[in-house]
């Protein structure tokens, strides 16, 4: 199990990197700012450093040589920082650097949550002047909570599921601290009202489950969770967000812990329930799967956060897999601590955010920084009893869940890790990669194919979907249509195209099938890419910078970075393997594979296109397409831009996927009607599949030809079919999908 000191050698290390980003304000020596100093966003990055500092500054196991300053410099620091935090908010006697004062807003206590351990461990460190101050901003903060914001949740609109546990927390925080204050009890009774409508379904609102006196049903004002525990914040299924709500919860937690006091009832609802989901999207080594995509850096903020509620979890319920993820993340940041040189949390692959926004890049830094402050604190103070309430499990059972809203399904087994969102990030995406390999995953409009217009914004908009689960699997098919706008002066926003996707995992814990059909719009139009297939696989400081590809050419190895440089490598190969992890394999619509290098990191911030060519920032990708076309070219209306089969094999070596693609183990049926693809699969379960997807605008009754075919039976359970003469008879809705389990006739009863 880490320790404290193994999150205090690594903050000791941030001290000199976070120095450069310090400020003393003109003819305020007493005062010091870290980062911008601004309103906003620079007044929660001030008050994480603080706590980074004080908790280094309070630890008697705080290394000074190592940190590069004594314990009594550290604390010099802190309190510094403290008081121009709490002068510039509203009640105090300063400002912000530019300019105005902070405070009394609906987010204005989340950075004071989050600051409170680097409080508590302060202790009596604290001078008085400064627990005064302290004293009046809290107290300035709980009054405006209580006359001035509304509750509000709602799983699509008013959707503020954080907010509401963060200003629930503070409310409860002020009356635990300043008991004698007049407005204690009401402070306890707003407080209870926003964390209940934190973490909260449609069930609430019958709930009977007593809370401070009152059922459930009557503290609920609205549910922000939907009932499987997906939750649709900033518009779309936000994994990060509901690592978010959990911390949060964690923060005020341990606080009572801290001071042997009982934990609100309100602030554990729901917990083992959308822990569930949690661990399910979360890779071995502690890593965010976010099969809802991103639209930040990845593996930043949202994942920092998700160590404060790993320790509430190990310490409430004793689920030891949180120790296991635990380890898994500090080794991952110790790796590109490392890798950084300089001390810095994220210094190499996110440069470019600093030459564009200093507010935003310290405030990632802080982040990182709070969170380790937090565990080091944390673990100190408190020796960590298991519970009882979880089963003791090593690993993370295999399961499959399934969001109609979001049209989510995703399938975790021991070997393969798949899943697709249609209300997504970067919309849509999949995913299929070995369970044990974080490394691999990537989001943006994974598996679905991507066409850049001329315009500065390209995206896909969903038009339709629809899904089908079943043990061990799932398949979805849709439609998008590709939007291309910010045109230069004299082109409007037009619709490039439609794409029509299918996305299959099959229930043998390794296959997926993906097929893919895109059509240019009815005019003529103007591209500049056009990829089929597109599978990103990250190629950066996780997997130390290189990938190896083998292919019918034998083994080629790609560095990650290509600084400036656009690459196109093409793989004269029906198959491909990565690392010898995962597999592709081309049935039909392409010759070979194409991996595609652009210049400069190109997943984090959701930038537009021609902003990705300047800005380096995120991690570096390489984009595995079948097939690959260069533009910029034009297409006439309705011309075909890819129409392709893949399968894609997780946990496959090179001699499995070269096996698998010589023996034609996938293999394209041809329909008659131009609008129905037909694939026949074997599957590593040794099982025969058949899967069937009319891409077309109406209904068709369909005649298969499958060799040998004794039975034919609906894995999705809704079709009826006939069997004559080696082939089926059935019927397929407009855009919709059919997976059958074949029984060949000599292959026994």
């Amino acid at each position: 199990m880490l320790s404290s000191k193994d999150y205090l050698r690594i903050l000791e290390k941030w001290v000199g990197f976070a120095k450069k980003h310090f400020y003393i304000p003109p003819g305020r020596p007493d005062l010091l700012c870290y980062g911008t100093g601004y309103d906003s966003w620079g007044v929660q990055t001030q008050q994480k450093a603080f706590s980074a500092f004080a908790v280094l500054a309070a630890d008697p196991g705080t290394e000074e040589k190592n940190a590069g300053m004594g314990r009594d410099e550290l604390l010099e620091y802190a309190v510094r920082m403290l008081r121009f935090n709490l002068e510039s908010h509203k009640t105090g006697t300063y400002t912000c650097t530019n300019g105005t004062k902070w405070g009394n807003t609906w987010i204005s206590v989340l950075g004071i949550e989050r600051m409170m351990p680097g409080i508590e461990a302060l202790g009596n460190l604290l001078p008085e002047k400064e627990r005064e101050s302290l004293k009046r901003v809290m107290l300035s903060e709980a009054d405006h909570l209580l006359d001035m914001i509304q509750v509000k949740a709602g799983t699509v609109e008013n959707n503020q599921p954080e907010s509401n546990l963060w200003n629930g927390s503070h409310l409860y925080r002020t009356a635990i601290m300043y008991p004698d204050t007049p407005r204690a009890e009401d402070y306890i009774k707003k407080g209870t009202s926003f964390i209940i409508n934190g973490i909260s379904v449609a069930s609430d609102a019958k709930s009977k489950d007593m809370v401070n006196g009152k059922p459930v049903s009557g503290w609920y004002i609205g549910d922000n969770f939907f009932e499987t525990f997906a939750l649709n914040h900033h518009k779309y299924l936000n994994i990060g967000y509901m690592y978010i709500c959990l911390s949060q919860v964690a923060i005020l937690y341990f606080t009572c812990r801290i001071r042997n006091l009982p934990v609100p009832e309100a602030l554990l609802r729901h917990l083992p329930e959308l822990w569930e989901l949690l661990k399910l999207c979360t890779f071995p080594d502690g890593r965010l799967c976010r099969i809802g995509g991103d639209t930040r850096i990845r593996y930043s903020y949202c994942q920092d956060y998700a160590l404060p509620a790993w320790l509430m979890i190990y310490d409430l319920y004793g689920d030891k897999i949180c120790e296991t993820l635990e380890e898994g993340w500090y080794e991952t940041v110790r790796k590109e601590v490392t890798f950084n040189g300089d001390g810095s949390f994220l210094s190499a692959r996110c440069s470019g955010i600093e030459r564009i926004s200093s507010l935003y890049y310290t405030r990632l830094e802080s982040d990182r920084a709070a969170t380790f402050a937090m565990a080091a604190y944390w673990k100190r103070t408190l020796k960590t009893e298991t519970g009882v309430k979880f089963t003791v499990k090593e690993e993370i059972p295999a399961r499959t869940w399934h969001d109609n809203y979001h049209g989510a399904c995703m399938s975790r087994g021991k070997k393969r890790l798949a899943s697709w969102c249609w209300a997504a990030a970067e919309a849509p995406q999949g995913l299929c990669v070995p369970t044990e390999r974080s490394d691999m995953a990537e989001w943006r409009n994974n598996c679905a194919g991507m066409i850049l217009g001329q315009g500065r914004v390209n995206r896909q908009r969903i038009i339709c979907h629809r899904e089908y689960v079943f043990e061990g699997g799932f398949s979805t098919v849709g439609k998008t249509e590709i939007f291309s706008g910010g045109f230069f002066e004299g082109q409007s926003d037009e619709i490039a195209g439609n794409t029509h996707l299918l996305f299959t995992a099959l229930p043998d814990d390794t296959t997926v099938i993906v097929m893919q059909k895109c059509l240019s719009s009815m005019r003529r139009v103007y591209l500049n890419e056009a990829k089929g297939l597109f599978y990103n696989i990250p190629n950066d400081i996780f997997n130390d910078s290189v990938r190896s590809y083998m292919s019918t050419n034998g083994r080629i190895d790609i560095k990650g970075g290509n600084e400036g440089r656009k690459e196109v490598i093409e793989i004269v190969s029906p198959w491909l393997n990565v690392d010898d992890c995962i597999g592709f394999i081309g049935v039909y619509g392409a010759e070979s594979f194409s991996i595609c290098r652009p210049p400069a990191r190109q997943a984090g911030l959701i930038l537009s296109q021609y902003e990705r060519e300047v800005i380096s920032t995120g991690l570096w990708i390489d984009e595995l397409c079948f097939p690959f076309t260069k533009g910029p070219f034009s297409a006439d209306a309705g011309s075909s831009l890819f129409d392709i089969g893949c399968i894609i094999l997780a946990g496959s070596d090179a001699e499995m996927t070269s096996d698998y693609w010589k023996k034609k183990k996938a293999r394209r049926i041809r329909m008659q009607n131009p609008d129905v693809r037909a694939m026949a699969v074997e599957a590593l379960n040794g099982k025969d599949y058949l899967q069937i997807v009319n891409f077309g605008e109406s209904g068709e009754s369909l005649v298969i030809p499958i060799d040998s075919c004794r039975k034919a039976v609906s894995v999705h359970g809704k079709a009826a079919t006939q069997i004559k003469e080696d082939r089926i008879a059935t019927y397929l809705g407009p855009g919709d999908m059919q997976l059958f389990e074949i029984s060949k006739k000599n292959a026994g009863t």
